[in-house]
Parts: C-alpha cells; sequence; structure tokens
C-alpha cells in the first residue's frame, strides 16, 4: 500500500510541471516534421502536443498521426482566425505551463529544460528567450538576442519588443484564472496584445540562451500582413494606456511606443513602392529611435523592396 501511495504521489508530482505545447497548423506538412521532432528531442520529457489542425487540405494530418499518444491530434470542422485556433487549443491543453510551436520552426534540445527550471524557481508568469532565425532553406539569416531578466517589464518592453512566440512558455493558470486568451478581432498581433496584457499585470522573465529556431521568408504571415502591423499595435497600446495606475515614467515609454508607430507605418508603402510617404513616417520615428535614420537614407537609393523589408523587421 505505501509502495502504492508512493507512486500515486510521484505520478502526480510530475503532472504539475506537465508542458502542454500547442501548434496550431494550416497546411504545414513542409516543414512539419523537422517540428515535431524537435519537441521528442527535448530533454525533457513530461510533455504533450496539442496539435491543432486547422482544416487544412495538405498531408499535415499523415504526418501529425504518424507519432505517438503524446501528440493529441485535434480536427477543426472549419477554417479560423490563428487566435481563436489557439484559444481552443488550450483549452484542450492540461499542462501547469504552456508552450507554443509553429509548424515551421524548431525547439533547441534543452528549450523546456531551461524553461521549466526558470518557471519552478520564479514566480514569474511567462518566460521566453532568444532565437535564431532562418530562412526556408533552414540556413541562420539572423539572431533576436534577449538578455536575462526578471520581473515587472513593460516599461522595457514598450521600448523594445522582443518576445519570440516560440520561445514563450506561460503558467495556465494566469491565463484561466484571469480569463486571458488571444483577442481574435486581430489578425496580425494576437500574441504581442496577449503577452503585452500579461506583462503589464505579472513578473516575465527572460532567458540569454537560444531556445528556438524561427522560419522568415517571403510566404510568412508577417510579410503576408504588414499593413496590419501598425494599427493592431496601436489598438494593444491604447487599452494599456488607458489604466490608471501609469507611472510617469511609464507614461513616457507609453509616448514613446506610439512614437515608433510611424516605422511600422512605413512598412506597407515600402512593400507598395510608395517610398516618399515611407520616407515621412519614417522621420518621425527618427525623434525616439536615432538608428531608424540609415533606413531613411536607404530609401534614397534605388533599393529592392524585399531586401529592405527583410533588413527593417
Amino acid at each position: 500500500m505505501v509502495l502504492i501511495n508512493n507512486l500515486f504521489e510521484h505520478i502526480m508530482e510530475k503532472s504539475k510541471s506537465l508542458v502542454s505545447i500547442i501548434m496550431n497548423c494550416y497546411n504545414g506538412q513542409r516543414f512539419l516534421k523537422e517540428a515535431i521532432d524537435s519537441v521528442y528531442q527535448q530533454t525533457y520529457h513530461d510533455w504533450e502536443i496539442i496539435f491543432w489542425d486547422n482544416a487544412s487540405d495538405d498531408d499535415s494530418a499523415k504526418v501529425a498521426k504518424s507519432y505517438d499518444k503524446k501528440l493529441k491530434y485535434f480536427l477543426a470542422p472549419s477554417n479560423t482566425s490563428l487566435g481563436e485556433a489557439r484559444n481552443i487549443a488550450i483549452r484542450k491543453a492540461s499542462g501547469k505551463y504552456v508552450a507554443f510551436l509553429d509548424c515551421d520552426d524548431k525547439y533547441f534540445p534543452e528549450k523546456l529544460t531551461r524553461q521549466v527550471n526558470m518557471m519552478e524557481n520564479n514566480q514569474c508568469a511567462l518566460c521566453y528567450g532568444s532565437v535564431i532565425v532562418i530562412n526556408d532553406d533552414g540556413a541562420q539569416i539572423g539572431k533576436n538576442i534577449v538578455t536575462d531578466k526578471h520581473g515587472h517589464i513593460l516599461d522595457q518592453l514598450l521600448l523594445k519588443y522582443e518576445i519570440n512566440m516560440q520561445t514563450v512558455m506561460i503558467r495556465r493558470n494566469i491565463l484561466t484564472k484571469n480569463s486571458l486568451s488571444f483577442d481574435t478581432k486581430l489578425q496580425f498581433s494576437p500574441d504581442y496584445d496577449l503577452f503585452m496584457r500579461i506583462a503589464a499585470e505579472h513578473k516575465i522573465c527572460s532567458l540569454s540562451s537560444y531556445l528556438a529556431e524561427y522560419r522568415k521568408g517571403e510566404t510568412s504571415l508577417t510579410f503576408k500582413m504588414l499593413d496590419r502591423i501598425a494599427p493592431e499595435m496601436e489598438y494593444t497600446l491604447k487599452n494599456l494606456s488607458a489604466k490608471s495606475n501609469i507611472s510617469s515614467k511609464m507614461n513616457h515609454n507609453f509616448k514613446v511606443a506610439f512614437q515608433m508607430l510611424y516605422f511600422y507605418r512605413s512598412l506597407p508603402l515600402i512593400q507598395s513602392g510608395q517610398y516618399l510617404q515611407a520616407r515621412k513616417n519614417i522621420l518621425k520615428s527618427i525623434k525616439v529611435k536615432k538608428r531608424y535614420i540609415i533606413y531613411y537614407l536607404i530609401l534614397f537609393l534605388p533599393v529592392n523592396r524585399t531586401w529592405l523589408l527583410k533588413l527593417m523587421m
């Protein structure tokens, strides 16, 4: 009887640190096996994949169903927005922590181990880290490096938003107890909106370690929705800045963040070849980000739009 009780306690203790990895997939067959394999190669083994197939019409289902029961496959009756798909998938999760992985990205083997250790030893609601940026061929094209931080860091995120979705881990009870979810009205930035709302109320941890590879190509969602970046970020900033408990320092940082939206408004203008108006917007953003002057000057040259957009993003 003692042995059974000890075994039960061991199982319950393990389940307390279960990580539910949310994978939302729509026609992601091309890189899907690489993404899923990167989870199975984790040094941390107490995880489940909540695989939400957002009504794909390629062989994504066939790939996902080839794995064992640690991958829990769900098929959407019809295609929904990414935010809604993630909300539904989270409701299927049973882990203490929730992490995210898109079907064209990859985790590094120590990703979950590093983050669970950080979350277990610190009272933070969300943890994120550095990423390697790769192209469709898997070649490294950049890095998003963050520093180790712990605490209330909304003021820092207003000046430099650096949270990459693939590195995020959240305490699930933060979402459930506070009725927090992805805003389904947002097409481009439901993640930015949710994570900034969490940062406004809770402590955040960041790790300088590289946790994932983020794939960035010309067909990525970012490039398809450049016209949505500025208005959706503005929506989030207005909602957050309306709170009554904003300090004078935080108020200043909000003003800077609003000014930086001019930079993001220039991106769809560059994409459509409206360089004169793009220069005017960048010029306004230079007031708070002096380094943007390089983009302002480049726009006087006969440059390739795709190359410039990649440089700016």
